[in-house]
């Protein structure tokens, strides 16, 4: 490999999702010293932290194909726009094939996405028998090494769940949690088709008198959860899928409790592993919050010219919730109205 081993604690993103994670991603890709590892954990879906000793063929297999609701929503051209991945002619894969991480991390990383797959399957197969998170950490460092990067930053939407199972499996990580108000996550996430379905599967779990915020029923940490996504999308119908009315304060329900359950995750952490950065705050003043997560990831981190160019990046805009007709929006308020509380929104502008 092109670089040395990397001896920085890694830092994991994370979030509810659609409350700007993306672009924090895509200044940290910026950085000339820190690797930005995008969606890697959001695109192995349900089994992204399951399982225990594998081999590397198995890790492999993990890696190169796809969960049944990709699957799903990628054969009916339900692409969502972080997607990277463009299939037509000239693209190696298809719907059917295309592996999981093709679609968002390996394009964050390359121009040539298929070859860098190529580079990195001998170095995942020839593995022997490691933990979960033995294998985890050899990819994100040999990704590392390769791009000649000190240190690692993961980053996956609706990623709060799977705190307490990534404290356990990388004991010296770092947690940066983002978010922004949730009237206008809410928003977002009721016009994304992977948010629609953890709001489906959410409300299923709750009408069948199951806890759908515990980390043993959310995809990605749930043990069960492989075993009845393939049932689920057997029959999958893309045009009943869209046309199902979701109401916005079904979203800030969803929202709510994920900050309420995901909060909750991080404060049983040391202070010391944990950041906070809300959304508002890095559009309105960049150079402070990326300054402060610098600090938090390492000061010997610090990039001036890096700095310069990151800070230039947010563009401000109006809350999408402005625009709601005033009943609209007092239901939805109404629905997020715990996660606010929890997160200091309490005097945001109604």
């Amino acid at each position: 490999m092109r670089g040395k081993r990397t001896t920085a604690p890694p830092v994991f993103i994370v979030s509810t999702g659609r409350c700007g994670s993306t672009m924090l991603s895509d200044m940290v890709n910026l950085h000339p010293r820190m690797l930005s590892v995008s969606e890697f954990l959001s695109c192995l879906a349900d089994r992204a932290l399951v399982g225990g000793s594998l081999d590397g063929e198995v890790m492999l297999r993990r890696l190169g194909t796809l969960a049944p609701v990709g699957k799903a929503l990628l054969r009916n051209g339900l692409i969502v726009s972080e997607y990277l991945y463009r299939f037509g002619p000239g693209s190696r894969f298809g719907p059917d094939d295309v592996p999981p991480i093709m679609g968002v991390t390996l394009p964050h990383l390359s121009a040539d996405p298929e070859a860098l797959w190529d580079e990195l399957v001998p170095a995942i197969r020839s593995r022997g028998r490691d933990t979960l998170a033995g294998h985890y950490r050899h990819f994100f460092e040999w990704l590392a090494r390769r791009f000649e990067r000190d240190i690692w930053v993961e980053r996956s939407g609706a990623s709060l769940f799977y705190v307490p199972k990534l404290a356990r499996l990388f004991p010296d990580a770092r947690f940066v949690h983002v978010y922004r108000d949730g009237r206008d996550t809410a928003m977002s996430m009721q016009r994304h088709y992977i948010f629609r379905m953890y709001a489906q599967v959410s409300s299923m779990l709750k009408n069948a008198g199951l806890d759908p915020f515990k980390p043993a029923n959310w995809p990605g940490t749930s043990p069960w959860m492989p075993w009845f996504t393939p049932l689920r999308f057997r029959f999958f119908s893309a045009k009943r899928f869209q046309e199902r009315k979701m109401d916005l304060p079904l979203f800030g329900w969803l929202w709510s409790n994920m900050i309420e359950r995901g909060t909750g995750h991080l404060a049983e952490l040391p202070p010391n592993r944990v950041l906070s950065m809300r959304f508002e705050s890095v559009i309105e003043s960049p150079r402070e919050e990326m300054s402060r997560f610098i600090d938090f990831v390492g000061p010997e981190f610090r990039d001036a010219e890096w700095l310069d160019r990151v800070s230039g990046l947010p563009r401000r805009k109006p809350p999408s919730h402005l625009r709601l007709a005033p009943e609209e929006h007092d239901r939805l308020a109404a629905a997020c109205a715990p996660g606010q509380r929890i997160l200091g929104y309490e005097g945001t502008t109604p």
